[in-house]
């Protein structure tokens, strides 16, 4: 069985490093691909697919994995097997039998799609033409569509697609998920609406772009990067490729007016990249050196932005580096400013630089568009209408053009439909595992202060990431936090920590 289960391992990690391959052309094309090329980049990232899928589909691999898991019930063939292998198998066979259901052609003519409409969408943007992207996403909805029915569903077709990237989520665990967090967050929109608005002019002056990229490798540095194993580059939208434990590729935007915006995405990014370094070497290319899922995944990325990167003890150690480094800027500026600055609340067009109030509001719009056109309720062509209205129901707000609007984000160019609730997931675990964390380092702020980071990676590595998929979601929820995912603790927190800042219900 052991020799069984290292021919398995073995043909995965092929398949590791072919999707590792596919990752870096997608890297490269987001980051340093001459425009010009795209034609032929599309043709390498629709190869590559095919051939990673041949080799997750082939008779080699299905005869591997079936001499060690019953494809059919999923009962084990041997119990000298342990805890962690009996999960990456459930794992293998899971992804088996997603793969396997999808033609080898319908898999080609996604990744070509998507290359070739994830460089239009730059353009589009750019220009705020929805109307040459629009062509582009109506084949990606229809092949999405394509897909839900190809692997299948009980209850909505947009399931299928939520499970590829959230294991078991369903859309109707989301509809009153998502309700439950409509009413207290736009509650607390108004109430802090009413408020006088803080000062925070000084976080939109000129930054010099590579004063603002210096700044920002610190900051990783402080969290564990490293040039040798980690690079940091810029993009039309921030990401983080996960190539290898020892290759993780991130980007950010820098906007010269805006150097908190840079700053975020910095945090943000490392937060998917830590994980991404810390999972477990020794099991490259099983399910055991993968992140759980992309609700966990975000729960670590949301973390360092926000529970971390926007808190007053990180800023008391970083503040006076950033006033050094820009003193015309920064250096007539109080902590106490700064900090309530970083955290004004304000309903803003774009979701990667809202506040934590209104980011859920953010995605809310995202995931009730997703499913209206998943369901065929909504049309391509009526999605920049459809946008402004739920923006001005749930923000207040309406888009001045689509590229401030339905544009603004890559994912969909990317065919990533069903990924943006678990940006809001990953909300809500984090503050739970959050909470644990404080349980168990309640000195945490302390060490923070003094510019300490290494202890919160050393727990987030201890709890989370070195299980790589041996959890389900839920089961890593229960087993860091003792209780499933609940959206209580995360407008707990909301609402203490935005109550002392705007001095709301009497909270100090």
């Amino acid at each position: 069985m052991v020799n069984a289960y290292n021919k398995l391992l073995s043909l995965s990690k092929t398949i590791a490093l072919m999707n590792s391959v596919g990752d870096l052309l997608d890297w490269d094309q987001e980051t340093y691909m001459p425009k010009e090329a795209i034609e032929a980049r599309s043709l390498q990232i629709e190869l590559l697919a095919s051939l990673a899928h041949r080799q997750k589909t082939s008779k080699a691999f299905a005869k591997a994995l079936s001499a060690l898991i019953d494809m059919e019930t999923g009962e084990i063939n041997d119990d000298r097997l342990t805890s962690a292998q009996i999960a990456a198998l459930r794992e293998w066979r899971r992804d088996f039998l997603k793969d396997s259901r999808l033609p080898n052609a319908f898999v080609k003519q996604f990744a070509k799609t998507t290359s070739t409409a994830c460089h239009v969408w730059k353009t589009a943007k750019e220009h705020s033409d929805f109307k040459a992207f629009a062509p582009h996403l109506e084949k990606i909805v229809n092949l999405s569509r394509k897909k839900a029915d190809i692997l299948g569903f009980k209850e909505h077709p947009y399931d299928a697609l939520l499970d590829l990237f959230e294991p078991k989520m369903k859309t109707a665990i989301l509809t009153p998920l998502f309700s439950k967090l409509k009413l207290p967050l736009t509650q607390l929109l108004k109430d802090i609406n009413i408020k006088t608005p803080f000062l925070e002019d000084f976080l939109y002056r000129h930054c010099p772009k590579h004063k603002q990229l210096e700044f920002s490798h610190k900051i990783l540095y402080k969290m564990g990067f490293h040039p040798s194993s980690s690079r940091l580059d810029t993009s039309a939208h921030p990401f983080c490729n996960a190539l290898h434990p020892k290759d993780t590729r991130m980007t950010t935007k820098v906007h010269p007016e805006n150097i908190m915006s840079c700053i975020g995405a910095v945090l943000h990014e490392g937060g998917h990249g830590l994980y991404n370094m810390n999972l477990n070497i020794e099991h490259y290319g099983s399910p055991l050196c993968q992140q759980v899922s992309l609700g966990i995944d975000e729960s670590q990325s949301r973390w360092w932005e926000t529970l971390i990167g926007q808190s007053y003890f990180f800023w008391q150690h970083f503040f006076p580096q950033l006033q050094e480094e820009f003193p015309e800027q920064f250096g007539n500026v109080l902590l106490e400013d700064f900090y309530r600055a970083i955290n004004a609340v304000k309903p803003g067009f774009i979701r990667i630089e809202a506040d934590e109030v209104t980011y859920n509001l953010h995605i809310i719009v995202r995931f009730e568009l997703e499913k209206a056109l998943i369901e065929g309720s909504l049309n391509v062509k009526d999605i920049p209408d459809a946008w402004n209205a739920k923006m001005r129901e749930y923000l207040g707000i309406s888009p001045e053009f689509d590229g401030q609007g339905c544009l603004q984000d890559i994912h969909w160019s990317l065919g990533h439909i069903g990924y943006f609730p678990t940006y809001t997931l990953g909300n809500l675990y984090s503050v739970q595992f959050f909470e644990a964390f404080e349980k168990t380092l309640p000195e945490w702020k302390e060490h923070v202060s003094k510019g300490a980071l290494d202890f919160i990676r050393d727990w987030l590595k201890e709890n989370i990431h070195q299980y790589g998929r041996q959890y389900t979601p839920d089961e890593l929820c229960q087993k860091v936090t003792g209780k499933g995912l609940n959206e209580e603790p995360y407008v707990n927190y909301l609402k203490k920590k935005y109550g002392m800042l705007y001095h709301l219900n009497g909270v100090d």
